[in-house]
């Protein structure tokens, strides 16, 4: 899984995508994404969400009116625009996919045994509790996922890659790192995505 799609607070800095959000609402954002990370989004109530993000319920309707699904549409958004500013800052660095899958590999290696294998993708998550469901939030989930297929297939075809086969080659990446984090959480283990993540490079390579 793509680790920014995992933990986007590291992009809350002044650079970040997060950098103009108002304090209260990127607070309630972050605080449902880790609940909704770790149970789900059917499992957290309104009042977790207060109660760890110590804000009045007043300040949460003023921030999203639509109330739990507003703001889980919201987290959903996030997770999209802190990905696709991570592609933008890294493929401007010079780095290409591979490097970028290798230390995409070590970072959410590192993420997932320091969250004790708690937290998963909230694009995944929320999407496979969603099941066939059309309504915003899983219209959200798939706009998001579309976003970020479509930002790393650009960059692929900058590395020379024929457009159709960057867009395939694109969604193969997030659909088999999706799954390797699966295992990998189930199992305790990181192999899955250290695994997934050889098995992709060598897909890239061969172009």
């Amino acid at each position: 899984m793509l680790a920014f799609l995992l933990d986007p607070t590291a992009l809350s800095g002044p650079d970040g995508a997060d950098s103009h959000m108002h304090p209260t609402r990127l607070r309630l954002i972050s605080v449902a994404t880790r609940l909704f990370q770790q149970r789900g989004y059917h499992a957290i109530g309104l009042s977790e969400i207060l109660a760890l993000s110590e804000t009045p319920k007043g300040s949460l309707y003023h921030h999203f009116p639509g109330g739990k699904p507003e703001l889980a549409e919201a987290c959903v958004g996030r997770i999209a625009d802190s990905s696709l500013h991570a592609i933008d800052q890294l493929s401007a660095s010079g780095i290409d996919i591979i490097g970028f899958l290798r230390s995409l590999s070590d970072v959410t290696a590192a993420w997932l045994e320091r969250t004790d294998w708690l937290d998963g993708s909230l694009l995944a998550v929320i999407g496979q509790e969603q099941g066939g469901a059309n309504g915003p939030l899983s219209e959200a989930v798939r706009i998001a996922y579309q976003r970020i297929e479509m930002r790393l297939a650009r960059w692929l075809m900058a590395e020379g890659v024929a457009v159709v086969r960057a867009r395939d080659m694109s969604a193969t990446i997030i659909a088999a790192q999706e799954g390797a984090l699966v295992l990998a959480r189930s199992r305790h283990d990181a192999a899955p995505v250290r695994l997934v993540t050889d098995m992709l490079c060598i897909m890239v390579e061969r172009g």
